[in-house]
């Protein structure tokens, strides 16, 4: 028996021999030594590429490309036996989740996935990568070689090339020829925008339940080929931390299991074993929670595997040499290592607790199917729901894997929580409604994005508090306690619908309903077809048309001659709306189509400031909006170039949040003479602290009224003696952690068209009393939340203030939002907000 132990183990090392022999380095590759420098993209492309092809250990996937047009990659890692096994592996794994069909064969290994460099400037992430598939595949590491017999290792070296490459751009520009650690220096300063963001400056790590970006949704459909049982993502904080890793901090979300808890501390004990060993400072515990959906450890979580944050202090500031305040200097070796050991310590636990790992991944996915933890058993969403809402949420539940279906029990109706009303209430099922099942693979992940309110055992969280999908898409929903059956018709294909052309016609008119409506008034714009817009309702032909409705009139497109039809049914049919064709412009109620009230709309040329002191993100959100969502030109005008060029060629200007004390002249200038201004969040105290305005007078007024409230304190009022430990909970008091309000509108005003009488938004800003000129178009009209964490000196001030109003100023007019709508862009009713205000 010795003899045998004695022979296996003398082979496996001259294999592993063999294949570090035949595999070069990444410093014999790249020619320098790892930490010396920052490694473009495409290099670590093709090293990646390279060790597949000399390591039979090692197989090259290239999964998708990015909004700039770089690889997304991975390399899959495992023994020679489970690399020729691994479509099968990959099924069996399937198989145990529900997620797919078929005869399980009996195997299973642990899937980890070591994802690094979400955030380009998180730049030392991509160089481990290399460093860790090189050990993996070499046997670097003791008990590397095992590990690989156990497991199958998938390594992302880079979830965010264009961000990393951004950075390590300006990085190698910059720096001096001599590692200097001063922060002060040129090359440890980055320009706007930060490179930690995507190409359309969005977070890439907020996105993985949202799948905004092309980055998130190619990774997670890879992702979802394996379900992985354990992902490691990979960062990097601030230079003068230490590292981070398990066990996350409070708040856990109350779906996530005993065993993903007892893991989370098995893998911050193995990690800590190897820190310890190597004298790394480290901590864990704190700051990085376990809540919100969106994250790289959350959302892998709630599909199951054991999710982790690893962040290594250092970031973008620190350079390869970074002096910290206590004297010591940081190196951009160090960083490396921390991921590495990091790295290393995670596989090890997890191929260590592999049996307990499959296992117990195996029963996460059984209980979802048969004993769901949610209170609420099914979701009926309303089959009336606006067109684009529908067509969004599906977008979102397929990307997901969560499945929905028809809803039986049609004509019968139930109690349950109406999303809407935010309380109890009854519905009635009707043939067009959508189940969605709490019996079902993906039932926690369903729970997390369905709860009537986000529950947290600990209000201080990382990022916001509330999320649920019918106030994301502004629907009518129910959740109900009962089980309801699926209907076994298929749900019925309403994206095309029947286009009616008449070449005889007067002209066309489409209901406005939402954003589809939207969409089709910029393509007519860009094919130089003008529409109008109904102000007020209209009947023709016995139909009734809402406010908002597109009017395309023949007389008004002489220009576009016989392809006038064709066009204008084109373009309905791309977009997905019905339209209506009419032998007059004389209406049965309501206003004709040459009137006043039904205005052609000017094709208009868009602005977006952007820049230093404005938020990237916001910028983002609106260039994503324009370019991938409505379709639609914007010109992105960076503030520095404000004032030296002719604004007035720009018919609507935007204000991201940001700075914009050099430049309050030119801004009010531009709306005096005819521009019209969209200013969002921080952006609005342009107009708040200018006298002229009916927005100053409402805040003074309501400053002196709040002023006069307030109960004075005495110098000794014991309630003066707050904790220390406790400062950042009395700050929360004053804010709201992204939770959800209820929105009234003004259904009269057309820039609420489409939208409703009532709507929600993620409420985090300033709040704005109401105009006494202007509009106030939107507005909060309760102190709580619908959904979520607002602190109690919050609460007292929000009711009744404003989301969205608007004044003429001058011959020009500004549009007040007090909030984001199009919050990271999945926030998608406000879409039809922010629509109105650009296109009418």
């Amino acid at each position: 028996m010795k003899r045998i132990i004695v022979t296996s183990a003398l082979w496996l090392l001259m294999v592993v021999i063999s294949y570090s022999q035949t595999v070069k380095s990444p410093e014999e590759f790249l020619g320098y030594e790892l930490g010396s420098g920052f490694t473009y993209h495409h290099r670590a492309v093709e090293y990646f590429r390279y060790v597949a092809e000399v390591s039979p250990l090692a197989d090259f996937r290239e999964y998708g490309v990015t909004w700039e047009g770089r690889p997304l990659v991975v390399c899959i890692v495992s023994s020679e036996e489970n690399m020729k096994n691994l479509e099968e592996l990959k099924k069996n794994n399937l198989i145990k989740t529900g997620l797919a069909e078929g005869s399980f064969t009996g195997r299973q290994v642990p899937f980890i996935w070591l994802g690094y460099n979400i955030h380009g400037n998180e730049a030392a992430g991509m160089e481990t990568a290399m460093k860790t598939l090189y050990v993996l595949v070499t046997g670097g590491f003791e008990g590397s070689a095992e590990w690989l017999k156990s497991a199958v290792i998938i390594i992302d070296p880079c979830q965010n090339p264009d961000g990393r490459d951004l950075y390590a751009g300006r990085y190698n520009s910059t720096r001096s020829n001599i590692a200097n650690p001063d922060k002060n220096t040129w090359e440890h300063n980055q320009p706007w925008p930060s490179a930690r963001a995507n190409h359309y400056m969005f977070d890439l790590n907020r996105d993985w339940v949202w799948q905004t970006q092309i980055e998130s949704r190619q990774r997670i459909k890879l992702y979802q080929e394996f379900m992985p049982h354990v992902f490691a993502d990979f960062h990097e904080m601030g230079a003068e931390s230490s590292y981070f890793f398990a066990p996350g901090a409070e708040p856990w979300h109350e779906v996530l299991t005993s065993w993903q808890r007892e893991f989370h501390k098995l893998t911050g004990a193995g990690n800590a074993r190897m820190f310890d060993e190597r004298s790394k400072p480290y901590f864990t515990k704190e700051n990085f929670d376990l809540f919100y959906p969106g994250f790289g450890d959350t959302w892998p979580l709630f599909n199951g595997a054991m999710g982790f944050t690893f962040e290594q202090g250092g970031g973008g500031v620190s350079g390869i040499s970074y002096k910290r305040e206590n004297g010591d200097t940081l190196t951009l070796k160090d960083r490396i290592d921390g991921h590495f050991i990091a790295s290393m310590a995670t596989i090890k636990v997890s191929v260590e607790n592999r049996s307990r790992l499959i296992s117990e991944f195996n029963k996460y996915f059984e209980d979802n199917q048969k004993k769901p933890l949610f209170q609420y058993k099914s979701v009926i969403i309303k089959g009336d729901n606006e067109k684009s809402a529908m067509e969004s949420l599906f977008e979102i539940l397929d990307r997901n894997r969560i499945r929905y279906s028809p809803a039986g029990s049609a004509g019968k109706k139930f109690k349950g929580f109406d999303y809407r009303a935010n309380t109890e209430g009854e519905v009635t099922i009707q043939d067009d409604d959508i189940l969605i099942s709490a019996f079902q693979p993906q039932s926690r992940l369903m729970q997390v994005l369905f709860e009537t309110d986000s529950r947290a055992n600990d209000s201080v969280t990382y990022d916001i508090s509330a999320w649920a999908l019918p106030y994301v898409f502004n629907l009518k929903a129910f959740a109900l306690k009962e089980q309801i059956k699926p209907d076994d018709k298929k749900i019925t294909d309403k994206k095309s619908p029947e286009i009616q052309v008449n070449e005889k016609a007067y002209g066309y008119v489409v209901n406005f309903e939402g954003f589809n409506e939207l969409r089709y008034i910029a393509a007519l714009q860009k094919r130089n077809i003008r529409p109008r817009y109904a102000v007020k309702p209209f009947t023709i032909d016995g139909k009734n048309f809402n406010r908002g409705t597109v009017i395309i009139l023949r007389g008004d497109n002489k220009s576009a001659g016989d392809r006038f039809d064709y066009i204008v049914s084109e373009e309905a049919r791309k977009c997905r709306v019905l339209i209506h064709p009419v032998t007059t412009g004389l209406v049965e109620s309501g206003k004709d189509f040459g009137s006043a009230y039904s205005p052609l709309m000017k094709k208009k040329n868009v602005a977006v400031l952007c820049g230093e002191g404005m938020s990237s993100g916001t910028v983002g959100e609106l260039w994503y909006f324009f370019e991938r969502e409505l379709e639609y030109p914007v010109n992105l005008i960076n503030i520095d170039l404000a004032e030296t060029i002719d604004l007035s060629a720009y018919d609507v200007m935007i204000l991201p949040p940001g700075s914009y004390s050099k430049l309050k002249d030119t801004i009010t200038g531009y709306v005096r003479k005819g521009g019209r201004v969209i200013a969002i969040e921080s952006a609005v105290s342009v107009f708040a602290s200018d006298k002229n305005t009916a927005l100053f007078k409402a805040v003074e007024t309501r400053n002196a009224e709040l002023k006069s409230q307030e109960k004075k304190i005495r110098s000794d009022d014991t309630t003066l003696l707050k904790k220390y430990e406790d400062e950042r909970r009395h700050l929360l008091s004053e804010r709201s952690a992204g939770s959800i309000y209820r929105v009234r509108l003004d259904e009269t005003h057309p820039y609420a068209a489409g939208m409703g009488k009532e709507w929600f938004i993620i409420k985090r800003d300033q709040a704005y009393p109401f105009l006494d000129k202007g509009s106030n178009i939107a507005w909060i009209p309760e102190s709580n939340p619908v959904s979520g964490f607002a602190g109690y000196k919050f609460r007292q001030n929000v009711k009744n203030t404003l989301i969205a109003g608007s004044e003429n100023i001058g011959s020009g007019e500004v549009i007040y939002l007090a909030d984001d709508p199009f919050f990271r862009a999945y926030w998608k009713s406000g879409r039809i907000l922010l629509g109105n205000m650009v296109l009418k």
